[in-house]
C-alpha cells in the first residue's frame, strides 16, 4: 500500500491504517507489536511530535499529508523489518528495491519536467524525445534524490556479491546500476551528483583494496577543478538555478530557516509550512513571494518542521543505521556473508548520499511522495543487521 501511495498520495491515508491494522494482528498472534530495532526510541519520539506539528500548522491540509506520509515511512520500515526474518526474504526485498529504482528511471522520460539549458555541457536535443505524459509531473531534482539514494545499493549487491551471482541477476543488478546512473546524468541535479560520486567512491573504496587509490585520484581531481574555477565560481555553478536563483538566495533561505528554527526550537512551524511562514514572517528579498517551497537544506527542513527535537530524534535514526551498516559490513565477510557485507556497504554509501545531498536540498524529507524510499533502505538495514543477532544467539 505505501507503494501505491509513491503514485497516488490519495491513498497514503490506506497505507497508515494497513500498517496499523498489521500491528494489532501481530500483536494478537505473537503478543508484541514489533520486534524490536536500535531505532525504536527516536523513531517514537518522531511519533509523539506528530500531533505536536498538527497542532501547530497553519497549512492544516498540508501538514496533514506530509505527516502521513512520516508515518507511512514508520510502517513501512517496521513491515520490512518484521517480515525479513531471513537472508531468502531479505534477498527479495532487495530486488523489489531495485526494481522500484529501475522503475522509477525507466518511467522518469515521461513524468519529468527536464531542466533546458541548465547546464550547457549537456545537449539540449537529447531532452526532444521526452515526451510528458502526466499532468502530475516530477521534479528532476526530487527523482535525483530518489535515484542517489538506490544507486550505492545497487553497485554494492553488484560489486560485492558478484561472486554468489548467477548470470541473470548479474544482468538485472549492472543493468539496474547502469539505468540509475544514466537517468542521473539527465536530471542535472548537481547535489545529486555530488551525492552519487561520494557515494560510488564509498563503495569502491569498501569493496576493492584499491578503491583508496580511485578515491583519493578523484580527491586530486576534484582540487584541482577546484582551484582552477575558484571557490566562489564554485559555488555559483553548483547552488544557481532557475528555482533557487544563486548563491545569494541560497544563502538568504538558509538565514531564513535559522530565523524559523531560532523562534520555534521545540515544536517547529508545521510540517510544509516553511512558504507561507517565510512570507508572511521572514521575506525573502532575492525570492518572489511563494515560490521557495522549502529550506533547501535536509537538516534545516526537519528543524523547521518538527522543531530541535525532531531534529535530533532523526539524526539519531540516522547514526544509528550507519552503525547497524558498519556491522553489517564487518560482520558479513566475517562470517563470509557477501550478501549482508554488500547491504552494509550499500547502506554506508545510502547514508552517505543523503547526507552530501542534504545540505543542498531536502526532498527525501516529508513533501515528496518517494521520501518513503529512505525508510525502506533503513528497513533493509535493520532485518540485516536483526539477522546477524539471531545468528550470534544460535
Amino acid at each position: 500500500m505505501t507503494g501505491a501511495s509513491l503514485v497516488y498520495p490519495d491513498l497514503l491515508l490506506f497505507a497508515v491504517l494497513t500498517a496499523a491494522l498489521f500491528w494489532i494482528v501481530r500483536f494478537i498472534a505473537s503478543g508484541r507489536f514489533s520486534v524490536r530495532t536500535p531505532i525504536d526510541l527516536p523513531v517514537g519520539l518522531l511519533l509523539l511530535l506528530v500531533p505536536v506539528t498538527l497542532w501547530v500548522t497553519t497549512l492544516p491540509e498540508v501538514t496533514r499529508l506530509q505527516a502521513l506520509r512520516l508515518l507511512s515511512g514508520v510502517g513501512l520500515y517496521y513491515a520490512i523489518v518484521n517480515w525479513s526474518n531471513s537472508t531468502k526474504r531479505l534477498r527479495l526485498l532487495l530486488t523489489g528495491l531495485l526494481l522500484t529504482g529501475g522503475f522509477l528511471a525507466l518511467m522518469a522520460p515521461f513524468t519529468v519536467i527536464w531542466p533546458v539549458g541548465k547546464l550547457s555541457f549537456i545537449p539540449h536535443g537529447w531532452y526532444e524525445r521526452f515526451q510528458l505524459l502526466l499532468a502530475d509531473s516530477i521534479h528532476p531534482n526530487v527523482l535525483a534524490g530518489s535515484l542517489v539514494l538506490i544507486l550505492p545499493v545497487s553497485l554494492a549487491w553488484l560489486l560485492e556479491g558478484w561472486s554468489k551471482m548467477d548470470w541473470f541477476e548479474r544482468g538485472f543488478s549492472g543493468s539496474v546500476t547502469l539505468l540509475l546512473l544514466g537517468m542521473l546524468a539527465f536530471t542535472q541535479s548537481r547535489g545529486a551528483w555530488m551525492a552519487a560520486a561520494v557515494a560510488v567512491g564509498l563503495v569502491l573504496l569498501l569493496r576493492f583494496r584499491w578503491g583508496w587509490i580511485l578515491l583519493a585520484s578523484l580527491g586530486a581531481a576534484g582540487f584541482l577543478a577546484l582551484s582552477w574555477l575558484g571557490l566562489g565560481r564554485f559555488l555559483e555553478i553548483m547552488l544557481s538555478a532557475s528555482s533557487t536563483g544563486g548563491v545569494a538566495l541560497r544563502q538568504e533561505i538558509w538565514s531564513r530557516a535559522l530565523m524559523i528554527i531560532q523562534d520555534f526550537p521545540f515544536t517547529g512551524i508545521g510540517m510544509g509550512s516553511f512558504t507561507r511562514v517565510a512570507d508572511v514572517m521572514y521575506p525573502f528579498f532575492h525570492g518572489s513571494p511563494g515560490t521557495i517551497n522549502h529550506a533547501h537544506n535536509l537538516f534545516l527542513q526537519i528543524a523547521v518542521d518538527l522543531g530541535i527535537p525532531g531534529l535530533i530524534a532523526w539524526l539519531a535514526i540516522f547514526f544509528i543505521v550507519t552503525l547497524m551498516a558498519v556491522q553489517l559490513l564487518q560482520k558479513g565477510r566475517q562470517n563470509r556473508d557477501l550478501r549482508l557485507s554488500a547491504l552494509g556497504i550499500g547502506t554506508l554509501g545510502s547514508q552517505s548520499a543523503l547526507f552530501i545531498h542534504g545540505l543542498t536540498d531536502s526532498v527525501t524529507w516529508g513533501m515528496v511522495r518517494p521520501a518513503p524510499l529512505v525508510w525502506a533502505i533503513w528497513g533493509l538495514a535493520t532485518a540485516g543487521w536483526l539477522i546477524l543477532q539471531t545468528r550470534k544467539k544460535t
